[in-house]
């Protein structure tokens, strides 16, 4: 049929107020179903952070929307409408494509640097109007980035928001709380001086950074500019002046419009902090500048709606008002909620959560003649169904492909269908491992939790379950703002009978729980795929309109990494040892393969161990260093952030169950566990051993006693060392056995040989009786100088782990379908009495070969070359990109990740993927390796240079007679400093950190 002339418009997050009176916008008469034949205006307004209790007509008391309350007495009031992301980025990405951001590993807001997150190529709504003749514009927050590569914000933007089917697009290229703070027209910064050119200055505070609108804590959280230049660009973007420069611009661009329709898509930055609402708005709410950023969002909303009744157009308008995610309990939703508002209702959960509160957001569709006034809908739908839905309004037909995971929901604002228009719906919460699955009633979390901020009241980062609790909603697993210690591994909720979530019915309902896990399971991020191009339109399929889920994997290979603490390249048979003996290595080794340049990222064991978790440089995650320290001690405040990506998560969104057991070092806070990172078991420390009140520095350090960690519960104190590698073998045994029917990643970090040395008995043969007399009288006290001595025997007892775990695996049918690499986190202590790096110089805390290049042994049966040793380059960060693509899952793409995929490597298929490899001693870049040569620097100046390939020991500096090599070499150095600047992310901090007790 031919739709009658309409002005859709589609208000998403973005707030309808009226004027500054209070008063809503009146409304023309309803016209005939038989009005002009012409095709119908689309508006979209597409508000920020708005959460489904926000607005009037949805239940708020202590704010007025009466622009939006209009809407929805004029229009249709949906109940159970989610965004696709409970995150700004992927919201829009599933908004603007059709397609669930899981589809493309979208977990995250785009960083400043990114490029432009949507293929070019890719069907959009914007070119779903724009392929019927429509004018399309977009105002307001972009947030998904410009160009094909890293954005250096050179001129001009593209591709960004014109090669995606829009005309025209003034706004704010990320988000008002992230720099640049300018505004972007098209493609180029807005009103900037050619003479005075836009400059990335890295993510550092510096003096040099343009000037901006000055704010108090009060408005909420801003990052600092990190721009400097384009001052005129600068003083035209205010705060303050944001939404009403917004509202200006998009109403003006409708009054232009003329004869050929038109789509108008506005994203306000409203309700996103800082909040900043014009002074008129200031103090007109009664639950803060939370509130008062609401009233400025509907009055916005008001302004769209009289310049379309201006025009005389109203009356054609299909609005529709929805949010990208649901509301955040940050600074300034924690004053409303103390002011008596609540952002989310009664629904449990914040932004960025996989609950319902960081999801389900308001929905309002108005078009006068076609949608029954006053009426409300249960249907459940999405953001990603706009395409879908447009394209069916504008008469068009799609392919599958285009189409995506989008679903026609025009039935449903236009009349009451008589069953579901969907029976799936996927959400992708900040975290891969809370990815969310819908199926009619039933919703299915794959995790505890909600997978997004867990920070406590009164910081900006609020969230999870503490929060939970202090707003006071109730939920079965959580007591006392804490996941009970019993609570079921995953979630399943009834929401037709428990939309608030109280009661999880994991374990009563285990037949649903496996339906919805299989069915979750087919929504693991794909291996790439073609791109379906904007043309050639086919018939779509009935299934399209379903939801359905990709088709399932076959059984993925397992992966098994063993990472044992301060052994040397020295330290095992097979890589020259002669005071070790490692029988089990060496025959994994025959059988697979000695990598003999594999390298760590950092000298010592945090840095080192959280870039093998992320797959990145630690100074690019802020891990480099503890808060103090070299590395995290206990009770430490920093941790590694809850928003990097593990390799755990990565494997968990392709169907792996995740074990670790052995040593953590990555926070001992209960937002930085193991099982907050990805890891569905974890038996063991949270540090090294030595961190102890036996330390011979315990004046100094005052260490508390030793935890030893079941999950998140502490199970003993200053547990008994002696047993550590074998409890933590045992719990790895039992966990191959346990998941031997399907993939599993597990990670063994043993604690051994750090110092002090520990071997359980049957492991002490051999041992003098001078020593074993010794070691029996140290009564609470460690003899560090005597168990030196045992070097041996713990490096027996590691191969005797490795070997057992090995056998595990054979005995199990798993041998030829599993990974398994056994590595060091750096070098050999200094002053150890047999520790050693062999041929190398240097030992653990430098950044000569010895403190980094560690002895590795690969094995995978019938997959990688037995017997031959690679001397190609490689890195701990390589595991998780290489895993994931083993694996088929998908690695994050809204950040920077230093690893690559060294399968080709590997099996002998292709050299080193690294063009160089950077030292870092804490903080300070020392060292680059390129091909054969290595370069280390003096406070940044060129100071010995050696040719690895010819001098694996570095004993002769040959930079005097290589200038071109290290002028080559100190440009790499230079560009990944740039690049470190300015692509890195920060470590976690929790305030008022407790040591861990039981």
């Amino acid at each position: 049929m031919k739709f009658q002339p309409c002005v859709f418009v589609f208000a998403l997050a973005s707030y309808v107020m009226g004027c500054s009176s209070g008063l809503a916008w009146s409304a023309p008469p309803a016209p005939p179903a038989s009005a002009n034949p012409s095709p119908p205006n689309v508006v979209l307004i597409f508000a920020d952070d708005l959460g489904y209790g926000d607005l009037g007509c949805y239940g708020a008391t202590k704010l007025q929307t009466p622009n939006i309350d209009q809407l929805a007495a004029e229009g249709r009031r949906f109940t159970d409408a989610h965004s696709a992301s409970a995150v700004c980025t992927p919201s829009r990405y599933g908004l603007l494509t059709g397609e669930y951001p899981v589809r493309k590993n979208i977990w995250g807001p785009a960083p400043i640097t990114s490029p432009l997150l949507v293929d070019a190529e890719k069907l959009t709504i914007a070119d779903v109007f724009k392929n019927s003749g429509y004018s399309t514009a977009a105002f307001g927050k972009w947030h998904l980035g410009f160009g094909t590569k890293t954005n250096d914000w050179k001129q001009p933007l593209r591709p960004g928001p014109l090669d995606l089917g829009f005309d025209y697009f003034f706004g704010v290229p990320l988000v008002n709380s992230a720099p640049p703070y300018v505004f972007v027209e098209n493609d180029r910064v807005f009103a900037r001086d050619s003479n005075d050119p836009l400059v990335y200055l890295g993510r550092k505070p510096t003096d040099k950074a343009t000037a901006i609108t000055p704010l108090t804590d009060e408005h909420g959280q801003r990052v600092p500019n990190y721009f400097s230049g384009a001052a005129a660009a600068h003083k035209l973007y205010n705060d303050f002046t944001l939404g009403t420069t917004l509202a200006e611009r998009s109403t003006q661009w409708i009054r232009e419009q003329s004869d050929k329709p038109f789509f108008l898509y506005l994203s306000t930055t409203n309700i996103h902090h800082p909040f900043t609402p014009a002074r008129r708005f200031q103090g007109t709410s009664q639950c803060g500048l939370y509130g008062d950023f609401v009233h400025e969002l509907d009055w916005i909303v008001g302004e769209v709606m009289e310049t379309l009744k201006e025009k005389g157009v109203a009356d054609n308008t299909l609005v529709l008002f929805t949010s990208d995610n649901g509301g955040m309990f940050n600074r300034g939703g924690q004053e409303a909620f103390r002011l008596g508002h609540r952002g989310n209702g009664d629904l449990l959960g914040f932004k960025f959560g996989a609950w319902e509160g960081g999801h389900r957001v308001p929905f309002i569709a108005r078009w006068p003649g076609h949608i029954q006034p006053g009426t409300t809908s249960t249907q459940l739908i999405s953001s990603v169904d706009m395409l879908a839905t447009f394209a069916a309004l504008t008469e068009q037909t799609l392919s599958q492909e285009q189409i995506a995971d989008s679903v026609n929901v025009l039935p449903a604002m236009m009349g009451e269908p008589e069953s579901p228009l969907r029976d799936t719906l996927v959400v992708s919460p900040h975290k891969p491992t809370h990815l969310t699955v819908r199926n009619g009633r039933w919703v299915y979390i794959g995790a505890q939790g909600e997978g997004g901020f867990n920070g406590k009241p009164g910081v900006h980062a609020a969230g999870g379950p503490v929060c939970a609790s202090f707003v006071g909603s109730v939920n079965s697993d959580i007591e006392d703002g804490r996941i009970k210690k019993d609570a079921p591994p995953a979630q399943l909720y009834d929401l037709e009978a428990d939309v608030n979530q109280t009661r999880n019915l994991y374990n009563e309902f285990p037949e649903v729980v496996k339906e919805m896990s299989e069915l979750l399971a087919r929504y693991a991020p794909p291996k790439p795929k073609r791109v379906p191009r904007k043309g050639k339109p086919a018939p779509k399929k009935d299934s399209a309109s379903r939801g359905e889920a990709i088709d399932a994997p076959t059984r993925s290979p397992n992966f098994v990494v063993i990472f044992t603490d301060d052994q040397g390249y020295g330290d095992l048979s097979c890589f020259g040892g002669k005071h070790v003996s490692t029988p089990r290595i060496d025959q994994m080794a025959a059988e697979g393969m000695k990598l003999t340049s594999f390298y760590v990222a950092a000298p010592v064991c945090t840095p080192s161990r959280a870039a093998l978790m992320t797959g990145c440089y630690p100074k690019r995650i802020g891990m480099a260093m503890g808060s103090n320290f070299g590395v995290l001690l206990a009770g430490d405040r920093k941790g590694l952030n809850p928003d990097e990506v593990t390799i755990a998560e990565v494997l968990k969104t392709a169907g792996y169950k995740t074990g670790m057991f052995g040593k953590w070092h990555l926070g001992d806070q209960p937002e930085f566990l193991p099982t907050r990172q990805g890891f569905d078991e974890f038996f063991g420390i949270p540090f090294s051993h030595d961190i102890h009140p036996f330390h011979p520095r315990q004046d100094h350090y005052k260490f508390p006693p030793l935890a030893l960690l079941e999950n998140e519960q502490v199970i003993e104190m200053d547990p008994d060392a002696d047993y550590l590698t074998k409890r933590i073998t045992e719990h790895a045994v039992s966990f191959i056995e346990r998941h031997k029917d399907e993939p599993f990643f597990l990670y063994v970090p043993h604690p051994i040989p750090h110092a002090p040395l520990h071997v359980s008995p049957p492991f002490m043969e051999g041992v003098s009786d001078d020593i074993v007399a010794t070691l029996k009288a140290e009564d609470g006290n460690i003899d560090y100088k005597t168990r030196d001595e045992i070097y041996r025997q713990a490096i027996a007892e590691i191969d005797w782990s490795v070997g057992t775990i090995l056998d595990t695996l054979k005995a199990s049918g798993l041998d030829e379908n599993t990974f398994v690499l056994f590595t060091s986190d750096n070098g050999p202590p200094k002053k150890s009495l047999f520790a050693n790096a062999g041929p190398l110089r240097g030992n653990k805390g430098t950044t000569f070969e010895g403190g980094m290049r560690e002895p590795t042994v690969v094995r995978w049966p019938g997959k990688i070359p037995s017997g031959k040793p690679n001397d190609e380059l490689m890195t701990t960060m390589d595991l998780l990109p290489t895993f994931a693509k083993l694996a088929g899952a998908a690695i994050p793409t809204d950040r920077v990740i230093d690893g690559k995929d060294i399968w080709p490597t590997l099996i002998g298929d292709a050299q080193t993927p690294h063009k160089a490899f950077f030292y870092h001693g804490g903080n300070k870049l020392q060292a680059v390796r390129s091909g054969k040569w290595k370069l280390h620097v003096n406070k940044g100046k060129p100071a010995q240079l050696y040719d690895l390939k010819n001098d694996i020991g570095e004993k002769k500096n040959v930079i005097e007679s290589n200038p071109e090599v290290t002028q080559k070499l100190s440009a790499h150095l230079q560009a990944f400093a740039n690049d470190i600047a300015d692509n890195s992310r920060p470590a976690a901090f929790v305030e008022n950190p407790k040591p861990l007790s039981k």
